[in-house]
């Protein structure tokens, strides 16, 4: 028996399955095939999250009306370059105060004080550079007068600032 006859045959059989599927089925080469919706597996695409981008870093107005007490901090270190700065505002007694604030890199750690002798601490807290604070240091003292802010850890952050308004 010649071999060569029967690897046609085997190689003639499949094509001739797949055109009896076709015509049974329906199909034609011009006819493309529906859309299937499926389960994705990968993660979706940072443009598909409902997710913010974080602000870009600026520096608030330093002359807000609003504005209580601000400290900035400009240079990268432990012996950085800022300010503080009280005002222009004073605190208002029983009146709610919020503590704003920004920063590049990981972490600040801040304190509002007194601005007197005493340096009474009045807030205290801290905020991750990629989750700024959104109003949840919010504040309503019996304390009247002049504030300071001070930024107590801010090591590991490049820029940054803090400040306390009252509106």
């Amino acid at each position: 028996m010649d071999t060569r006859h029967r690897t046609r045959a085997v190689a003639i059989v499949p094509a001739g399955l797949v055109a009896l599927a076709c015509v049974i089925t329906g199909c034609t080469s011009g006819d493309a095939p529906e859309p299937m919706a499926s389960e994705s597996t990968s993660a979706p695409s940072p443009s598909a999250t409902s997710v913010p981008p974080a602000e870009a870093f600026a520096y608030p107005d330093k002359t807000d009306p609003a504005q209580v007490g601000i400290a900035l901090k400009y240079e990268e270190g432990s012996d950085p370059s800022g300010e503080i700065i009280a005002g222009p505002a004073v605190l208002v007694a029983d009146r709610q105060f919020t503590v704003e604030g920004q920063c590049e890199g990981d972490r600040v750690e801040f304190e509002v004080v007194t601005a007197d002798a005493e340096k009474r601490v009045l807030a205290e807290g801290g905020f991750a550079c990629d989750d700024p604070p959104a109003g949840e240091f919010s504040y309503r003292l019996p304390y009247a007068g002049v504030v300071q802010v001070n930024l107590m850890s801010a090591d590991d952050v490049d820029r940054a600032w803090v400040r306390v308004v009252q509106r």
